[in-house]
């Protein structure tokens, strides 16, 4: 998966289930998050604003649990 790939599908997995809560998320989506969150380790090539979309995605619909959440985020390469 390419940088621009990976940034492409966080818009699009924000934009396709953010929303869903009426009988929560789905595990597609689930699935999905998680794919992305790990797909890169340390956050350095996805964007700030994809990173903020993520920590919404998340606090919405609690994924990952919240404090430890981006641990792995190398502050050097910010």
């Amino acid at each position: 998966m390419t940088n621009s790939e990976l940034n492409r599908d966080i818009k699009r997995l924000f934009k396709n289930h953010f929303e869903s809560t009426e009988n929560g998320l789905t595990s597609e989506g689930k699935k999905e998050f998680l794919r992305l969150y790990h797909a890169d380790s340390e956050f350095s090539v996805i964007t700030a604003d994809n990173i903020k979309r993520l920590l919404r995605f998340n606090l919405r619909h609690r994924v990952i649990q919240l404090h430890s959440f981006g641990l792995m985020i190398d502050e050097k390469k910010l």
